[in-house]
């Protein structure tokens, strides 16, 4: 599958990063081999799992067939003939690359790989504020004007005016229109502004004005459309020129609208959609994120949510029958990733520190067929709590294979999210009767059972599926795709178990390092 790695500057860029991913290129997945040379299918750049889809990459199957010792023939099932690969040479085209490395034991010609692409996914939605020192201006009280509420102004002396107010967005939105408040004195509401834009957020231009701007009423609202179609950019703000002959101007509410029928207002907390194509590249499969940030309890949060349908009217969280909130707590500071994804889901995984975070958000693998379960989705994560942080030590602090009380939400095939959790509150008890779905062989946890499960007998470490299950509807949900559980024993974070021509790597549950914390991503 396509693997990720790098070093994020904080949670902001980490999201740039997984965007770029997932959505600047196709992905590849299920790797297989058969033959007589040892050597390995690798990235362009030479680590394992790093062979991709290209930007223009579709659902397709590949072989790529030995012609010799040192080359390859590459074909897909769509594209036909794609060329030839030359052994220690990447091989890159539009659809597909890769880099066969040659081993110990050479190629010989019919030695042949199999793998599948998939498309990119596709960016959705990207808008809103990070946080409230990108809303700026010159206002006193300049929150005020953002808090949504006409109790409360800010305010400019007229003889400073003019007077700004306006935002920074995580990405370019069109403004179509925008709405004023009016405090406790008609006199002193706006009677002449203008919206402007910027790309850059210091060179302005006009995109409408308005004058003889009247209130009627203390603690009013007005609505004014943006006629014609307004551009796209990441900066607006709000230029006050004039007042109602009031010796200030005050200004109880502003806020951007890409559309007035929608649900959320640009001015508020920036939110993310992405849509998976899956396997085949026809599904359409919904990931959204809002961006949290409470500087005073040092979170910095992406907080993840999954869908069946998206409306552009809604916000993340008021999506119809969405998964509820699922937060991986993140820094803002660097820190190191891994990503592996394929057409229909991605697992995360994320160092800060000595603790490792964890998201699963995609399909899974269901073990009833597509005519039973259409959309089998999984959503996990560290918790349910918006303003969690990566130094928490309860017992709901857990990886998605081992949940606390809401970690984890599975979407089942009479169209029920249902929680699973492992554990809830005591690290003693195994969960309570709202959340009676399980991850097995997690939850083989309350009589210590699990630490039992060590090292196979010729000493290598187990790898076995974690499966999904509901003791209430008393239904075997299916697997985790590309996601197992494994033993710590001799086998810490980051560290390579090789099995069947594949590599896993090993990753602890959030803080906990005793031997049986621990799971491993696939990485090919």
């Amino acid at each position: 599958m396509t693997l990720r790695s790098g070093i994020a500057a904080d949670h902001f860029d980490f999201l740039n990063q997984l965007e770029s991913a997932l959505c600047s290129e196709g992905h590849a997945w299920g790797q297989l081999y058969a033959g007589v040379g040892n050597g390995v299918l690798t990235g362009a750049d030479s680590l394992s799992g790093g062979y991709r889809g290209g930007i223009a990459a579709i659902a397709e199957a590949f072989t790529i067939t030995a012609i010799d010792a040192n080359r390859f023939h590459v074909a897909g099932s769509v594209a036909g003939d794609s060329g030839i690969a030359t052994v220690d040479q990447p091989f890159e085209n539009e659809r597909l690359r890769f880099l066969i490395k040659a081993g110990s034991i050479a190629f010989v010609a019919g030695d042949r790989f199999s793998l599948n692409t998939s498309p990119p996914w596709t960016l959705i939605r990207r808008m809103g504020v990070r946080n409230p020192t990108l809303r700026t201006g010159n206002f006193s009280d300049l929150g005020n004007l953002f808090d949504g509420t006409v109790d409360t102004f800010g305010a400019c002396p007229v003889a400073n005016l003019p007077a700004t107010a306006g935002i920074e967005m995580i990405g370019p939105t069109a403004v179509r229109a925008i709405t004023l408040g009016v405090a406790d004195a008609v006199n002193r509401g706006v009677s002449a502004f203008e919206l402007q834009s910027s790309v850059d957020g210091s060179t302005w231009t006009k995109v409408q004005g308005w004058t003889g701007v009247r209130w009627v009423s203390t603690r009013a609202r007005q609505t004014f459309v943006v006629t014609g179609n307004p551009p796209a950019t990441r900066y607006w703000r709000v230029l006050f020129t004039a007042a109602n002959g009031g010796a200030a101007l005050d200004c109880s509410e502003l806020s951007f609208q890409t559309d007035l029928n929608a649900d959320f207002e640009l001015e508020d907390r920036a939110q993310w959609i992405v849509r998976a194509p899956g396997l085949d590249g026809r599904k359409a499969i919904f990931i959204g994120a809002e961006l949290y940030e409470d500087p005073a309890r040092a979170a910095y949060n992406l907080n993840w949510y999954g869908f069946r349908f998206h409306n552009p009217l809604l916000g993340v969280r008021s999506q119809v029958n969405n998964s509820g909130l699922r937060n991986l707590p993140l820094r803002n500071g660097p820190f190191g990733y891994w990503l592996a994804i394929n057409g229909q889901r991605v697992v995360i995984v994320a160092k800060i520190g000595t603790v490792y975070v964890s998201a699963y958000l995609g399909f899974g693998l269901p073990y009833e067929p597509p005519s039973e379960h259409e959309f089998p989705m999984l959503v996990g994560a560290c918790g349910s709590n918006e303003a969690g942080t990566p130094d928490a030590t309860d017992a709901n602090f857990r990886a998605f294979f081992d949940p606390g009380r809401y970690g984890l939400v599975a979407y089942y095939p009479d169209n029920v999210w249902r929680p699973h959790a492992n554990r809830y509150q005591s690290s003693n008890d195994n969960g309570d009767n709202e959340t009676q779905g399980k991850v097995y062989p997690s939850a083989m946890s309350t009589d210590g059972a699990r630490a039992w499960l060590r090292e196979n007998l010729d000493g290598s470490a187990p790898l076995l599926p974690l499966i999904l299950q509901h003791l209430n509807v008393r239904h075997h949900w299916g697997e985790f795709d590309g996601c197992a559980w494994t033993t710590g024993f001799n086998t810490p974070s980051e560290s390579k178990i090789d099995r069947d021509g594949a590599k896993w790597m090993v990753v602890q549950n959030t803080f906990r390092i005793s031997p049986d914390n621990y799971f491993a991503v696939r990485m090919d």
